[in-house]
């Protein structure tokens, strides 16, 4: 993961193409291999460049319900798999097709007995995935808070 703060920003005279109210960081690799959600987002209305947050998948899914009606909206998403400590050539980026927010599911380990609330990912080639966060007391398919639009030649 790359880590942006403002003491990376880098300062205006050293970036040649810096975009009106947009800003350039210097990059630090990440300390642990995980896996990494990215969001481009933007105020709800905005025209602006979006912005890009880079948070952990499994500590960020309860936060984006913060998304669903807020002056925040989400533009795109992908997972940036970095397990296994592998090297950054063998790293993998899966874009996202949806997001859904307080779905349910049956615990993993309670062998049904128990839900447990999720936010649940689709990728763009059809994998789903699950971060649990909470425990549930009824069934929830849960709220989309994000899809992606179809490509151009796939709406023809």
């Amino acid at each position: 993961m790359f880590v942006t703060s403002e003491k990376n920003r880098l300062p205006s005279s050293a970036v040649p193409f810096e975009p009106e109210g947009a800003g350039v960081w210097g990059v630090i690799s990440q300390l642990m291999p995980r896996d990494v959600l990215i969001l481009r987002v933007s105020p709800r209305g905005s025209r602006a460049v979006p912005t890009i947050v880079m948070m952990d998948l499994t500590g960020s899914a309860p936060s984006l319900e913060q998304f669903a009606g807020g002056d925040v909206v989400l533009r795109d998403a992908a997972v940036l798999s970095t397990k296994l400590a592998r090297e950054v050539d063998q790293w993998t980026l899966e874009p996202l097709s949806e997001i859904r927010v307080r779905a349910t599911e049956p615990e993993q380990y309670s062998r049904g007995e128990r839900l447990v609330t999720v936010t649940r990912f689709t990728t763009s080639a059809g994998r789903t995935f699950s971060v649990p966060y909470a425990l549930a007391t009824r069934p929830a398919r849960g709220r989309r808070l994000w899809r992606a639009k179809a490509p151009a030649a796939a709406r023809r």
